[in-house]
């Protein structure tokens, strides 16, 4: 295709492509769409910036938490390993799984 055909098409409809007028109200209408988007835009980012703040406050709280967690299950761990040290624990911690492995079975089928 010759090229020089493209760009005059492309001339022809650059040349003849007049500018309208702009009706009341299509320029109304894109006002009150303008000032909508522009309202959902400022709304935005306040919420983004209250969810931030929301964020930062909790922050201590979520760590204090997370540490109180980590604490426990410390505890529940250390508890559980002295258990299973002597063999009566074992024993009973033995009896308990192969008592539950029917119901294990059971829920994977």
């Amino acid at each position: 295709m010759n090229d020089n055909l493209d760009n005059d098409l492309l001339q022809l409809f650059n040349d003849n492509n007049p500018e309208l007028p702009e009706e009341p109200f299509s320029a109304e209408l894109r006002l009150r769409i303008e000032k909508a988007r522009s309202g959902q835009r400022r709304m935005y980012w306040i919420l983004s910036a209250l969810v931030l703040a929301a964020c930062a406050a909790v922050s201590n709280f979520v760590i204090g938490g997370v540490a109180l967690l980590c604490g426990e299950l410390i505890r529940i761990l250390q508890s559980t390993g002295e258990l299973l040290v002597n063999p009566a624990g074992l024993a009973v911690a033995s009896a308990v799984a192969l008592l539950s492995l029917p119901w294990i079975i059971r829920a994977d089928s």
